[in-house]
């Protein structure tokens, strides 16, 4: 059963509490770089903390305030040696290590990151953003037990970010708890499907104690600047949430589907489609679902269009020659075939037999 694991997206936030000019109060450019930030004047800003650290290039804080400023106007590998200048200065702050991970992750560097999210961890920096954040990077490097381990942790600190219960089913999924993993992805759904203008801090589902989105004691308190430690709990309406919404529907769909409830398993498939029209598996998997119950005319019709989305896929390709040989285009089916044998034959071939066979035995005549 393929996983398909779902990565919150990360929001950039910048915290700058008023205590942080007063540490530096004869540093007039560094002063004058809080001002412009809190004015929304990025360039201006990286201008004077420039200043500010040509006056004292000691100054960690500058560094990390640049480092976040060049990270947001898309200058990574500024904000990259901004961050190791930081942590050259003052190799015990985890908020940099944290700051440092995300931007190892901008550069596609996702060991350096999963070490540096360590980092931050170890030295006491804490919140349910890294945890989970964390936990995915692990559930992708193949840790799903100690991915688990950190979702269960980030939901400990924030018990109710339903993006969280996405990923934590994801992983469950995966080490095949299919009942755990359907009580999460139910919990998610449920929240978008019911409550399309509440935030979810706004509820308290029962067992909880604390509402939705109080505040934990063992958070972090707000830091100088940088990525927040912990998460901001999302409106179901939220842009950001969507691919997460549209890859539950999916992965709930593919549980129904081995428990033999095709037509909760299309349903799924549907609803996936509508949050998000552009992922070729939902398309995949209804199609899939439709062989099952002969339907291959509408089965062709989801795979058509799962190529036009991504026409170089290969699973795309054998499913679409699969549909076409079972509706007695053999011609064409072999077309599909070809292209992919020429790639590399005994990969694809040994898919396609596979995939024959299977369907042959369960489409019925």
């Amino acid at each position: 059963m393929k996983l398909i694991l779902l990565l919150v997206l990360l929001a950039v936030a910048l915290v700058i509490p008023a205590t942080t000019s007063a540490q530096n109060p004869d540093d007039d450019p560094f002063n004058r770089a809080l001002s412009e930030l809190k004015a929304g004047n990025t360039d201006k800003a990286i201008a004077a903390l420039t200043e500010a650290i040509k006056k004292n290039p000691d100054n960690a804080d500058a560094y990390l305030i640049r480092s976040s400023l060049r990270m947001t106007s898309g200058d990574t590998p500024g904000a990259l040696a901004d961050v190791n200048k930081t942590l050259q200065l003052k190799p015990g702050m985890g908020q940099a290590y944290h700051e440092r991970a995300i931007l190892r992750l901008i550069a596609r560097d996702r060991s350096g990151a999963l070490q540096d999210l360590d980092a931050a961890l170890a030295r006491d920096y804490k919140g349910d953003g890294i945890y989970s954040l964390r936990g995915q990077l692990r559930a992708e490097s193949g840790d799903l037990k100690g991915a688990l381990a950190d979702l269960d942790e980030s939901m400990k600190l924030n018990p109710n970010n339903p993006q969280t219960y996405g990923s934590r089913g994801g992983v469950l999924l995966a080490l095949n708890e299919r009942d755990r993993a359907l009580n999460d992805f139910n919990f998610l759904l449920n929240w978008y499907e019911t409550e399309p203008t509440k935030r979810v801090e706004n509820k308290k589902p029962a067992g909880t104690e604390k509402p939705l989105g109080a505040a934990d004691a063992n958070k972090p308190a707000p830091f100088n600047v940088g990525i927040a430690a912990q998460t901001v709990n999302p409106a179901p309406g939220d842009k950001e949430v969507l691919p997460v919404i549209a890859n539950v529907y999916i992965n709930r769909g593919l549980i129904y589907s081995a428990q033999g409830k095709s037509d909760a398993a299309i349903s799924d498939f549907t609803k996936s489609i509508r949050v998000d029209a552009k992922n070729v598996w939902p398309f995949y998997h209804r199609a899939n679902e439709l062989e099952g119950k002969g339907d291959l005319a509408a089965a062709l019709a989801d795979i058509s269009r799962a190529i036009q989305l991504d026409p170089l896929n290969g699973n795309l390709r054998v499913e679409h020659g699969v549909i076409l040989t079972l509706l007695g285009n053999t011609k064409d089916a072999q077309v599909d075939f070809n292209m992919l044998l020429q790639a590399d034959r005994v990969t694809w071939q040994k898919r396609i037999d596979e995939r024959l066979a299977a369907v042959k035995m369960k489409v019925p005549k």
